[in-house]
């Protein structure tokens, strides 16, 4: 294995760990907003067609 491979592994590595970080950041922040629609729903169903 010369230095090029390294090199790309390395760099390869750290693009795929900012992308998990930056897609799990998104994924949690949306979390909130999920859980309320969900709530909504559920008061919807319970309460009839007029909420």
């Amino acid at each position: 294995m010369d230095w090029d491979t390294v090199t790309l592994l390395v760099l390869a590595a750290f693009g795929l760990a900012g992308l998990i970080l930056t897609l799990s950041a998104e994924l949690l922040s949306k979390i909130p907003a999920v859980i309320e629609a969900w709530r909504r729903v559920r008061a919807t169903w319970r309460g009839g067609q007029d909420g």
